[in-house]
């Protein structure tokens, strides 16, 4: 009987070591999947943005904005991490900026600058917690050119880059991928006849400390959200799972492809007229 005892005991110990050992080693399976899942993410993050910066490189070099644009990497939906995409971004995946320029380029995200993480979004320098949004609003893309083809954004360079060296070499690289991205956005009008009625993200409102206060898009990322409507959809997508409101524009079709068409062609050509007016007006 002693003995039976004994070898039960023994059979208790061993189960509980093996239970323990299985246990030990599940959690520590679970730890190294996790890191390795963490790792993996940060692997592929690293690649992907090695791979944007080789590409956009490319692109940049034979003016291709457009494959640029295909190939930026987008925020995950739901978004997880901070996320932004700028104008000083822009004419900087190219090449390497003049010594000295950090500071202009730093300036053009105030007119230039689109944000969206877990945390806050907004456009051109103005952000909002998301607990403080009230409201999301979306422009056609018909709107967004009637607003490009009266905007005076050369005027705004002007006035927003001070008179020190680098200022000629930022205001030529963002007057003309400003303007690259305006032509894409007025091809891209006149070539998908459905494109007038495409609504854009393109305002958030939210609660200031005394009065409502807007986001809105201007002359580089209203063309922008314009060109990435996967980007349009992530901020829908955030805002339904916030429950935030996004109220859809009217629309203001033309009554005719044929006028509308000859519209498109109108504001077309002012925005080329602006683009030449533009670059007789920056001082190097």
């Amino acid at each position: 009987m002693k003995q039976r005892a004994q070898e039960a005991g023994k059979m208790v110990v061993d189960v509980g070591v093996d239970a323990a050992r299985e246990k030990r080693d599940a959690a520590v399976g679970l730890a190294k999947s996790k890191v390795d899942a963490t790792t993996g993410y940060a692997v592929a993050k690293r690649d992907g943005a090695v791979n944007f910066a080789s590409d956009a490189k490319t692109a940049f070099k034979e003016g291709d904005l457009e494959e640029l644009l295909r190939r930026l990497p987008l925020p995950a939906s739901p978004v997880q991490e901070e996320w932004q995409w700028s104008l000083g971004k822009l004419i900087t995946s190219g090449s390497k900026p003049p010594m000295g320029t950090g500071m202009l380029l730093g300036l053009l995200d105030n007119f230039g600058t689109i944000d969206i993480g877990p945390e806050e979004v907004g456009f051109d320098g103005s952000t909002a917690k998301w607990p403080k949004v009230k409201a999301i609003r979306t422009r056609s893309l018909d709107g967004i050119i009637q607003k490009l083809s009266t905007d005076s954004f050369s005027e705004s360079i002007e006035n927003l880059l001070p008179l020190v060296p680098g200022r000629g070499w930022v205001a030529e690289k963002a007057t003309s991928a400003i303007f690259t991205i305006w032509a894409m956005v007025a091809d891209l009008a006149i070539r998908d006849p459905e494109a007038g009625r495409r609504q854009v993200v393109c305002e958030i409102e939210y609660k200031g400390w005394i009065r409502t206060k807007e986001a809105e898009t201007g002359f580089f990322t209203g063309p922008v959200m314009a060109l990435l409507p996967g980007l349009d959809q992530v901020f829908r997508e955030e805002a339904a799972r916030r429950g935030v409101l996004v109220e859809e524009a009217e629309q203001t079709a033309i009554e005719t492809a044929e006028n509308r068409v000859a519209w498109l062609r109108e504001k077309h050509a002012a925005i080329a007229a602006k683009r030449e007016e533009a670059r007789k007006q920056i001082e190097y």
